[in-house]
């Protein structure tokens, strides 16, 4: 994933040169690769300000890797993003490139909210406007890349990774933001909204709150209803628009024996991502299932505990076969008997308790500002299933085969996560529709959406 880190002051010594030099060092080591694929600093000077680009690349698009911050008739661009529709981009090519040149060409300030607001994908920029003497930058609606804001007198800095204090705040992702450098200061910040009315800025229409008729309620969980027609057309073009998505998302990553590995649980969601996956790969490459379990000392003592109390023996299943563990392998034999050609590598992450104790406090700091449990949780998940480093099995037989150690390579990962919240699939979205049919649910679903 590239990083992203800007400064704006009045004089460059208003920046600590300690907290600059940390921000530099979190930025170069985003993304599982020890080094970036490329790293550069641009500094340039307007009046009294200085400004400084600093851009980390993780290579994800087109056929060679284009160097950030990108530089063309005075304007500079450090962008963190993937374009999958809304800007035409070729196959193999880079769309950093493709978007430096729409924003060069723009002429207007409502040329360049225009087209922010048609990229499809997620994005967080800082784009220097030349002429106008303007900074932009922003995330997409939906927030889907970090952008961090640290403001105080005569100084504001954006980064990918802040530092853990009360001074970082996570950019809201609720419209384009701009300076204007022809006014006094840099806390001269102006927000484009996303919900201004005379500007088409969201690149999808609202959440549809309108009851088709062809619900149906099934009070019997044993009585599967009939699906009519308009169900089954439903059902297909669900499927065909999470497949192009999947497809864009696969479809032009630098070559690697895997290129693509999958945050694997045995959850329908995943499972679904990656036979979707196996669609659009060609057949001779290999996808990577991550699948983490962690080693919880407290579940095991309890269990012998309980188990002592009833005069049976200790518990003696595998420290690691967690139910995603056994959930992922039983996903696995559904994955190899619809697409048995496909080398799947089942890799599994087993994360001893004293290393998610040793790296716990690293991972809170990166995820910052966010702090609840349920935060962390999914980030130390995410974080040791990023890495890659597990086993897998040489041989047909997944639990009787031969181990060996494996590193996972692939630079796009692929999650479900979220599908739960937009297909109503938590017990609170089911309590909703007990308690007030169609319409609670989805308000309940509407309600994550405001979020």
């Amino acid at each position: 994933m590239c990083g992203i880190l800007f400064s704006l002051s009045r004089n460059e010594s208003s920046i600590d040169s300690n907290e600059w030099n940390q921000l530099l060092e979190l930025n170069k080591k985003r993304g599982k690769f020890v080094c970036p694929d490329s790293q550069q600093l641009k500094t340039i000077h307007i009046d009294n300000f200085s400004l400084q680009f600093y851009s980390t690349v993780l290579h994800l698009r087109g056929s060679s890797v284009v160097p950030q911050p990108i530089e063309e008739s005075g304007n500079i661009l450090c962008w963190n993003g993937e374009i999958f529709g809304g800007i035409y981009v070729e196959h193999g090519q880079n769309d950093t490139q493709v978007l430096m040149s729409h924003l060069t060409k723009a002429d207007s300030q409502e040329a360049i909210l225009s087209i922010f607001s048609r990229i499809e994908g997620p994005y967080a920029f800082v784009f220097w406007q030349a002429a106008t003497k303007k900074l932009w930058f922003g995330r997409d609606c939906l927030g889907r890349r970090s952008l961090l804001m640290h403001r105080q007198s005569d100084l504001l800095l954006l980064s990918s990774v802040g530092l853990v204090n009360e001074a970082w705040e996570e950019l809201a992702a609720n419209g384009i933001y701009c300076v204007d450098m022809t006014k006094e200061g840099s806390d001269n910040i102006q927000l484009f909204s996303w919900s201004q009315t005379d500007l088409p800025l969201l690149p999808f229409p609202r959440l549809n709150t309108t009851l088709p008729q062809h619900l149906k309620t099934v009070d019997n969980p044993q009585l599967a209803p009939a699906i009519d027609e308009q169900q089954e057309q439903i059902v297909v073009d669900f499927i065909h628009v999470l497949s192009e998505s999947v497809k864009s998302r696969v479809a032009d990553i630098p070559h690697l024996n895997a290129r693509v590995a999958i945050l694997f649980s045995g959850g329908i969601d995943c499972t679904v991502l990656a036979a979707l996956a196996d669609r659009f790969l060609p057949a001779s490459e290999a996808i990577d299932l991550l699948n983490v379990a962690f080693e919880n000392p407290r579940t095991t003592m309890v269990k012998n505990r309980t188990n002592k109390k009833k005069n049976q023996p200790e518990e003696q299943r595998p420290v690691y076969d967690t139910p995603d563990r056994i959930t992922g392998r039983a996903s696995l034999e559904e994955l190899k008997s619809i697409a048995p050609d496909r080398c799947w590598n089942f890799v599994e992450i087993d994360v001893p308790y004293s290393e998610a104790m040793e790296h716990r406090q690293h991972i809170i700091d990166l995820m910052f500002p966010l702090d609840t449990v349920m935060d962390l949780s999914i980030a130390m998940a995410f974080w040791f299933a990023s890495r890659g480093k597990g086993i897998t099995h040489i041989g047909t037989i997944l639990c009787d085969g031969k181990k060996q150690p494996y590193h996972s390579q692939a630079r796009v990962l692929l999650s479900g996560l979220g599908a739960d919240e937009q297909l109503g699939g938590y017990s609170r979205h089911r309590e909703a529709f007990r308690h007030g049919s169609w319409e609670r649910l989805i308000q309940e679903v509407f309600f994550f959406f405001r979020k």
